[in-house]
């Protein structure tokens, strides 16, 4: 798959790919951890009084 579009970064498509590829799994690994699950369950809670109150 080839993007040409970098959105302003000036940054090949292929250095934002392997840069994904290296983050990705911490990522999943950060959320699927119980530290992540309860950052996560705190953020959809702030985010959910947010719209309550908007």
């Amino acid at each position: 798959m080839k993007h040409t579009e970098d959105y302003g970064t000036g940054i090949p498509q292929h250095e934002i790919d392997a840069l994904a590829r290296l983050l990705l799994p911490e990522i999943q690994a950060f959320f699927a951890s119980e530290e992540g699950q309860r950052e996560y369950a705190a953020w959809k809670q702030k985010q959910a009084s947010k719209e309550k109150s908007e």
